[in-house]
């Protein structure tokens, strides 16, 4: 599989960056976007008005959709590249679209709106319009899919049916990640905080031991025995009053992380793990990009001048 070496996208409310250190930022994509996913050779963006794009090693290319899988109003919200490089698209309302020849047609998982109509317990996220996809892991079996409202849903049988994975979990999921190693392990962010869980999805586990606020915005995933985890929080559920926390012990507790000399930030920092590299890490704050190639241990500043206000980061190099 040959890398596209994109270098760091960074999703921002006017559109798609992508910034190789030492060399100006470009704008690929117009339009705000908020969701980025990256695996070798491809590339997933997408954002509410922006719309759904696909990277194949020449350019960025709008995906178009059938109206009849994604209604006039629905939106994409999230994004993933699977095991086997099929392509996932998370929308608003609650729906989930799959296409495994890199984006040339697009079946619907019906059972993803059919498993809302029953729950008497869904919420509507605030500002939402509707519950929506807000993540997509994987585990040993099946797929797992954060719905924000709704919290977690598994499925082994390519989404004909659905089982609650959300036991000690916040229904505001905000975004999940798997472990790139051990397919039991998931986690997820949610305004409550940081949750694990070591079976699945079936029930979760919150930690906030070390933690001096709880709206957790991001996460970076560093294996190990045990697992080392940066953790972007804020004080305030826009984002606002940001730290970073790094986890030693899987995320039973958490100290403070600085970046440079500073520690407390006006926006909650994004922080990602290049995705199959095991410490290459970047990290954005207030407008800085900065990369660390220990796990974390250490920071150095790579280009500055960003956006203040940005909504996603991945490394893909």
């Amino acid at each position: 599989m040959t890398s596209l070496m994109l270098g760091i996208l960074i999703g921002t409310p006017e559109g798609l960056l992508e910034l190789i250190p030492g060399d100006t930022p470009h704008r690929r994509i117009q339009g705000a976007i908020d969701a980025i996913d990256y695996r070798g050779d491809m590339a997933l963006a997408a954002g509410p008005e922006a719309g759904a794009w696909l990277h194949l090693g020449k350019a960025w290319t709008r995906l178009e959709l059938d109206p009849a899988l994604a209604p006039e109003g629905a939106r994409v919200r999230a994004v993933r590249i699977g095991k086997a490089g099929e392509l996932y698209l998370g929308l608003e309302p609650a729906g989930l679209l799959v296409s495994r020849d890199r984006g040339g047609s697009w079946v619907s998982i019906e059972g993803v709106r059919a498993l809302l109509k029953h729950e008497r317990s869904v919420k509507t996220p605030p500002g939402a319009s509707a519950p929506y996809v807000s993540g997509i892991v994987f585990p040993d079996e099946g797929v797992v899919a954060g719905i924000a409202g709704a919290g977690a849903w598994g499925s082994r049988d390519v989404g004909q049916t659905w089982m609650r994975r959300a036991d000690g979990l916040d229904p505001m999921v905000r975004r999940l990640w798997d472990h790139p190693e051990r397919g039991d392990r998931l986690y997820a962010v949610a305004d409550s905080g940081y949750y694990r869980t070591d079976d699945g999805g079936f029930s979760w586990v919150q930690s906030v031991n070390g933690l001096d606020r709880s709206h957790a915005v991001d996460m970076a995933v560093i294996p190990g025995a045990p697992d080392h985890l940066i953790l972007s929080v804020a004080r305030k559920a826009n984002g606002d009053e940001g730290a970073l926390f790094r986890s030693i012990n899987a995320g039973l507790s958490w100290e403070r992380m600085a970046l440079g000399k500073r520690d407390e930030f006006a926006r909650a920092p994004l922080v990602t793990r290049v995705w199959d590299s095991e410490d290459t890490l970047f990290a954005l704050a207030e407008g800085v990009c900065w990369g660390s190639h220990d796990g974390g241990k250490s920071w150095l500043e790579l280009a500055s001048g960003l956006p203040s206000r940005a909504h996603v980061l991945v490394g893909a190099l």
